[in-house]
């Protein structure tokens, strides 16, 4: 297995954010119906809600929609992509419902056991930290709260890299600089083992975790059951 190769969460460059942007509103529905799903499963209705990594905004515009009693707050690194999403929030007409705001993983902007819900898609390999992102998100939900954290694995299958590369560059590999973006992707993703020392070194507590092909998910278990491995 290759060593990991940190990634730069924070995309500056003003046409491939318009790029991802572009291609995340023509593809990424599917994606977000897996996400909403595992929200209402949880029972998430209404209440308070924060997107970490939101990126153009994708997934909390999608699941407000769906969901309207929930208020999101989306954070990025990322100015432009902030950018876009608020111009996203605007012709989607969600602007009442989001907000969206220049934020760091590290240090959520939210009062200690505020939030109902804390998603966090494809963003965990760009961390170098996630010990201390995990014990954010153990501070800002309430006592009952969910999480839903998606990303891809480092230790993936070889045919499955092959395989989703081959879809990657089909779909949103056009652009010269995003040809690499899923390899790349998952060259700095961490494995299944590490993810699990990272969450017991954490304050996060009632997890689960499991793999569905390159990706895999941590979510919030109830309170009788702490660790599916």
């Amino acid at each position: 297995m290759k060593e990991r190769i940190s990634e730069s969460g924070i995309i500056e460059d003003q046409e491939l954010a318009e790029y991802y942007n572009l291609m995340a509103r023509r593809y990424m529905r599917f994606p977000c119906q897996r996400v909403l799903k595992r929200v209402v499963a949880k029972g998430i209705e209404k209440g308070r809600a924060m997107d970490v990594g939101t990126g153009p905004g994708i997934f909390p515009l999608f699941i407000s929609k769906a969901l309207p009693g929930i208020r999101f707050k989306g954070i990025d690194l990322s100015p432009v992509m902030i950018d876009l999403a608020k111009r996203n929030a605007k012709e989607q007409g969600g602007g009442d419902a989001i907000e969206f705001e220049v934020g760091s993983a590290y240090s959520l902007p939210v009062e200690d056991h505020s939030l109902d819900l804390l998603l966090c898609i494809n963003t965990l390999h760009h961390l170098d930290r996630p010990i201390d992102f995990f014990n954010e998100v153990a501070r800002s939900l309430k006592e009952k709260g969910v999480f839903v954290i998606v990303d891809f694995h480092r230790d993936v299958s070889f045919l499955f890299v092959g395989i989703f590369n081959f879809l990657w560059k089909i779909f949103f590999g056009k652009h010269p600089k995003a040809r690499k973006g899923f390899l790349d992707s998952v060259q700095s993703s961490y494995t299944i083992e590490e993810c699990y020392h990272f969450l017991e070194q954490s304050k996060l507590k009632q997890w689960k975790l499991y793999t569905r092909t390159v990706e895999m998910w941590i979510e919030s278990i109830s309170k009788m059951k702490r660790r599916d491995r």
